[in-house]
């Protein structure tokens, strides 16, 4: 056995870095040993001898990332305990957009900074976005990733709050590597593809590293897995019942008028429908007549990745009191083009698009298709629904082109101080366009009146001058206006038809509502920096040098998002959107300090305290001044015990301030709708409470009212410019500790642990309320009443949301804490060298305050409140390698939790939501000195996601769970 004993300030080059997935070899830690070396740890700008610092940092090296399966850094920092919440990845299909974020802590993506060699990264997605799209930086051009888990806001500025990411290039990289990848899930579906080609040059002056890369990952449906392949509702016995919506292909429309109860309530006629089986009209059920969209949704969406990367270093010599300078270069381009396809659009003008779009009952397929009231006359139809199966899905092909480049010069000055300064630029492009969508305008001309054309092309009349709607004679079927005029170019719509019979809707039907037209969107993130800063020693005291760096920084952020026109007039089921467009810049100065206090003294092996400050000057609301105290403290050699106290903030982004009003359509429940409850007498007793007078005080008629199945509530969501002014943005501010120590028992060789406690308090929360939030504070409290907007008294759906505004907004925060827990220990034995680890996250507290709304997330999956909150999060690996021989086995679990089933035909209830645990393995053989095979199975047992019936989406939790199931790869690398 080799044998070793190893001080903390040694613990972060081998095992002891919280939540470390690396092994240093001894032959490593040796040259450590002998070889001082200034460096930059994240979390600091002075460079130090030693990498453990006051924070606690994670640190995944290339070693450890070449034993999983990723491509790209999200899906890396996705598998990390500290990952909560619901940042999107690619397993995000409807609300995802092709990206994959990450959210330490579960308080969202957008704050935690993420880094490249210590600078910012800009933002990637449709334009004016406010966080970094991690698949832009493929894992082939890591050395390692450091996962600062502080508030690091007075290092390096706004959004550090939960963190920062920093994420480390194989700049110095000298030889020739070429990477080939496949897999594919054991439903043979999933299939990915990759190709990684990385070459580096040096000499005496500097090197050249130069990386080229391309992946293709392929798709999987929802319908080609048990647990996705129908959307199922819960009930509170256990049962379940296949759901869908109740917008179906076999239509869904207003039945006669009054036919079902109160004649003096508009909306009192119940929906009818001819069903799956389409036989004669009669009531519409949910149970059995709702359409289930599930089996054409992606589990999985496709995208094709690819990358070219430059890094360069050159010495340019000796310049005087600049001491030698040195030239570096940083250069990378990414593409990526992915898809997103949920099932065919559900046309429902007037429920769904908040559009009047009567089917006329003078149009000829109503006449002749279309239900018939007790007189057997035809009937305006104001509610209609229709799936439209007819065009295959709602198609969104995103495009996204990201380049970045530095450029700058270091060196040492003659008094031994470091200095650098550089510019950093980045800019996103997206080019999104989408197909299977309709235009309203032309859909409401198509459901309108209809008359004949004869053969002469003239309108068919009867004695008193009307049109003939059923003329036997008729050559050409048109469409009218209000005034009996024929609306050029307009082809009537069917939509009582089946689809893919002769009764359905025809390709020219679909021509004329689509507008012969597929929209297109454009975006783009773009961000400068400009930064100088110098670090080295102030002066000596007894037990050390004091560090000291300073610096200045100028970063311009500018942004912009513009909807094609359709969206802009707000004529197309794509959406309504208003363009987005604005910016902003920062003057920042900072500086930092490590004081040494006591060194070797008695129970004082050492004792240091730091110190930051950064003071930031913004364009768009003003200043904000961050700050930091850390100590380190050594009582014997082999136990470190450390805190930090700091202060952080984030600054309102572009979106935040400016960003152009858009529709979107999540789900929630409203209080006031009969259709959330599981009764009439459950409703009746909701119209009995006090709280029913704020379901009238917004609209609703008093004897109630029922969407017939609207689960997704129209919301206008967007900038706080969208407010007219009444609200003025503030940035956001966050007190956060941590408290932690580093083990290293002297009695047990190789062993190692740590353990951190850390607790945030945002306060000033940019975000927003979230719709189900309004309309619960609204039912319950009389908050947010002012944003919900119903239809009048005179609309066919009097009572109904037409939408809810949810624009951002300071509101409320968050209070989170937890300990992380990190376990390491080597052996060598008869039969190898064996590795294992232990890394968890434990969370105590998580409680998001909404005006008088404290909503509490331990344990609980919160479908409209941020996602999922594991109580405990653990990663197990066992290492093993022999010779040319190496094996890792992962288990990653994932503690159950509570979810809130609404319930829509049921009243709401709590269930538990079973514990998940995954195992992935692998191997990889040194076939020669130039050559490694590996493989390796994720999801070894095929275990299947838990049903959280709650979330938006293949019945699971899609940000947190595996949900493609078993997967196998194969890698080949030839290096050289």
């Amino acid at each position: 056995m080799v044998q070793f004993r190893k001080s903390v300030l040694k613990i972060a080059i081998s095992t002891a870095l919280l939540s470390s997935y690396s092994f240093a070899a001894t032959a490593a830690e040796e040259t450590a040993e002998n070889q001082v070396e200034r460096i930059e740890v994240t979390g600091s700008r002075i460079k130090r001898t030693d990498m453990e610092g006051a924070n606690p940092v994670t640190t995944i090296d290339a070693v450890a990332i070449s034993k999983m399966s990723v491509n790209n850094v999200g899906d890396l920092l996705q598998n990390l305990t500290s990952s909560a919440g619901a940042a999107v990845n690619t397993q995000t299909n409807n609300g995802g957009d092709s990206s994959t974020r990450f959210s330490l802590r579960g308080i969202g993506d957008e704050r935690t900074l993420v880094l490249i060699n210590g600078r910012r990264v800009v933002a990637g997605g449709n334009g004016a976005n406010a966080s970094v799209d991690l698949n832009t930086i493929p894992t082939s051009v890591v050395k390692r990733v450091e996962v600062l888990k502080d508030g690091a806001s007075a290092t390096y500025g706004s959004d550090a709050i939960a963190g920062v990411v920093n994420i480390i290039t194989r700049n110095d990289y000298e030889g020739f590597e070429l990477k080939l990848n496949a897999g594919q899930s054991g439903e043979s579906d999933a299939e990915a593809k990759g190709i990684d080609l990385t070459f580096g040059s040096a000499s005496d002056r500097g090197n050249v590293v130069v990386a080229l890369g391309y992946n293709d990952q392929g798709d999987a449906f929802q319908g080609d897995r048990s647990f996705s392949e129908y959307e199922l509702r819960a009930f509170p016995d256990g049962s379940t019942q296949r759901g869908g919506s109740s917008a179906p292909p076999w239509s869904n429309v207003d039945g006669a008028p009054g036919s079902a109860n109160n004649p003096e309530n508009p909306n009192a006629d119940q929906n009818v429908t001819r069903g799956p089986d389409y036989g004669d009209w009669r009531p519409f059920d949910g149970a059995t007549d709702s359409y289930n969209y599930n089996p054409v949704n992606y589990l999985q969406t496709p995208s094709k990745r690819k990358y070219a990367n430059v890094f360069a270093n050159y010495l340019l010599g000796e310049f005087g009191v600049l001491g030698e300078v040195n030239s570096f270069a940083e250069v990378s381009y990414v593409q990526t083009v992915g898809k997103r396809l949920i099932a065919p659009e559900p046309l429902a003008p007037l429920v769904f698009f908040n559009t009047e779009a009567p089917y006329s009952p003078n149009n000829y397929y109503n006449v002749k298709y279309g239900p018939k009231d007790e007189n057997g006359n035809s009937y305006q139809i104001n509610d209609w629904r229709r799936r439209m199966e007819d065009t295959g899905g709602r198609l969104n092909i995103r495009d996204y082109k990201t380049f970045r480049t530095v450029v700058g010069f270091n060196g040492v000055f003659q008094n031994g101080w470091d200095w650098e300064i550089s510019y950093n630029f980045g800019q996103s492009d997206s080019v999104e366009r989408t197909e299977g969508y309709f235009n309203l305008q032309r859909v409401g001309e198509a459901v309108g009146p209809t008359g004949w054309l004869d053969e002469n092309g003239s309108l068919i009349t009867d004695a008193n001058g009307n049109p003939v709607v059923d003329a036997a004679n008729g050559a050409q079927l048109v469409c009218l206006n209000s005034e009996n005029t024929v609306i050029d170019g307009c082809l009537p719509l069917n939509i009582f038809g089946q689809p893919g019979t002769e009764t359905g809707i025809t390709p020219e039907m679909l021509q004329y509502i689509s507008g012969d037209y597929n929209t297109v969107e454009l975006g783009q993130n773009r961000q400068e920096v400009i930064s100088a800063v110098v670090s080295g020693d102030l002066f000596d005291l007894p037990a050390g040098p004091v560090g000291f760096a300073a610096g200045y920084e100028y970063r311009k952020e500018s942004g912009y998002y513009k909807p094609d026109t359709l969206i802009l007039q707000g004529t197309t089921t794509a959406g309504d959107a208003v363009s987005t467009q604005g910016g902003y810049d920062v003057q920042e100065v900072f500086g930092e300090v490590v004081v040494p206090i006591l060194d070797d003294a008695a129970f004082a092996h050492m004792l240091e305290l730091s110190a930051a400050v950064r003071y930031s000057d913004y364009s768009s609301f003003g200043d904000n001044t961050s700050g930091k105290i850390g100590v380190k403290w050594m009582p014997v050699d082999s136990l470190l015990l450390r805190t930090t106290v700091s202060t952080a903030f984030r600054a309102p982004t572009i979106d935040d301030l400016v960003g152009g009003a858009a529709i979107g359509f999540p789900e929630a429940a409203d209080p006031c709708d009969a259709n959330t409850y599981g009764s009439a007498e459950a409703y009746q007793a909701v119209k009995n409470s006090a709280n029913w007078a704020n379901c009238v005080n917004t609209g609703v008629p008093e004897i109630g009212y029922d969407s017939d199945g609207v689960e997704q509530i129209p919301t206008n969501t967007g900038g706080a410019v969208n407010w007219g002014g009444a609200i003025e943005l503030e940035p956001e501010e966050a007190d956060v500790l941590t408290v932690g120590m580093v083990y290293t028992p002297d009695f047990i060789e190789n062993l190692s642990f740590s353990i951190d406690y850390w607790e945030i308090q945002l306060d000033n929360a940019l975000s927003t309320v979230g719709t189900q939030s309004a309309l619960t504070g609204c039912f319950e409290n009389g908050e947010y009443c002012e944003r919900i907007r119903r239809f009048a008294p005179d609309s066919p759906a009097y009572g109904g949301i037409i939408t809810v505004d949810d624009y951002a907004v300071n509101v409320g925060g968050i209070d989170t804490s937890g300990v992380d827990f990190d376990i390491r220990y080597t052996m060598d034995s008869d039969f190898g060298e064996w590795r294992f680890s232990l890394d968890g996250t434990y969370l105590l507290e998580y409680d998001k305050h909404l005006a008088s709304q404290t909503i509490d997330h331990v344990g609980r999956f919160e479908v409209n409140h941020d996602g999922h909150f594991a109580e405990l999060k653990t990663n197990f690996t066992v290492g093993w390698s022999m010779d040319e021989w190496d094996a890792t086995l992962t288990t990653r679990y994932i503690d159950g939790v509570t979810e809130t089933e609404n319930g829509w035909w049921t009243d709401p209830f709590e269930r538990s939501v079973e514990s998940n645990v995954v195992v992935d393995i692998q191997g990889s053989y040194l076939v020669t000195d130039h050559l490694t095979v590996t493989a390796g199975v994720d999801n070894l047992f095929d275990e299947q996601p838990p049903f959280v019936y709650s979330a938006f989406g293949a019945n699971t939790d899609v940000s947190t769970y595996d949900i493609i199931g078993r997967y196998m790869y194969l890698r080949a690398v030839v290096s050289f």
